[in-house]
């Protein structure tokens, strides 16, 4: 099997701002971890040694589409689709591989590594080097041996608000994005069954009762596209009961009646919070 390669610093800065428009424009996370291997300061030329034996060791632990680079003096991972708790157990895992690296019969004493972990979620404010800096200060903060997850990097993640009546979709997708969220009104069955299927979306409200259409077969697709994603579905007094439960049983769905009440509103979106995996709160700025 070829060796993976290991990127310079330059680019590895490049991926890393392709990693986060991508995650800007489409949704989705990105991870980063910086890891620090130390050694023997009285014997430099086994530090440069371990730093390239650890740096082949992590190349063939990790997922086939991560980034392995060089940062200075420091090893850097960059993690595509992997969650802040994902990211963690992975700068564990690669933490206990160096140690046991370091143990290997023949190579010298070493005082433990540490390693600091980023990361972002849809739009990450300050791009690849807010990413950079956050994963750098966790690792400043991190003791040998210890692997620290950074201050939450603010972003927000996108809902689509699916209702035949543009007012109301309209006017929940305002109330919603005046909390931390980004919502988008949709009044067009036939373009919602097309954008449900858009993994930037990270929850869904959906009309249960839609022209030519209902809100059930516009559930179905969404979840058949992708499993994990909750969704709200609403209706009015007049909901088809024995509908609405065949739709809870496909997957993390709530119901609501309409018009829908503030505390509804608040029970949906911590909904969204609890089950939009990594998901991370939106710290208001003080006016």
């Amino acid at each position: 099997m070829s060796e993976r390669p290991l990127l310079d610093s330059v680019a590895f800065r490049f991926r890393l701002e392709e990693e986060v428009a991508r995650v800007r424009r489409a949704g989705g996370f990105v991870s980063l971890a910086v890891m620090r291997i130390e050694a023997d300061p009285k014997s430099p030329p086994d530090a440069e040694t371990r730093l390239a034996r650890a740096a082949r060791r992590l190349g063939h632990s990790v997922r086939l589409h991560d980034v392995l680079a060089w940062h200075g003096s420091n090893l850097a991972l960059l993690m595509p689709e992997t969650t802040a708790s994902e990211a963690a157990r992975a700068g564990e895992r690669l933490l206990s591989l160096v140690t046991e690296e370091a143990a290997l019969p023949g190579t010298e004493a070493s005082r433990p590594d540490s390693a600091g972990v980023a990361t972002g979620y849809g739009e990450v404010e300050g791009g690849g080097a807010a990413l950079l800096a956050a994963a750098e200060e966790a690792l400043h903060q991190a003791a040998p041996g210890q692997v620290v997850r950074s201050r939450n990097l603010e972003g927000r993640p996108r809902i689509l608000v699916v209702d035949d009546d543009l007012v109301f979709a309209q006017t929940l997708a305002d109330t919603i994005s005046e909390r931390e969220w980004e919502a988008h009104p949709c009044s067009d069955p036939a373009d919602a069954r097309q954008r449900v299927k858009d993994r930037s979306y990270s929850g869904l409200f959906i009309d249960m009762v839609l022209p030519g259409t209902s809100g059930a077969e516009i559930l179905r697709d969404a979840l058949a596209a992708h499993p994990r994603r909750p969704a709200i579905l609403m209706s009015g007094h007049d909901a088809n009961h024995e509908a609405i439960l065949e739709a809870l049983a496909m997957g993390p769905v709530m119901f609501v009646r309409k018009p829908m009440s503030s505390a509804d509103l608040d029970s949906a979106l911590q909904m969204f919070r609890e089950l939009v995996p990594g998901m991370v709160r939106r710290t208001r700025r003080a006016p």
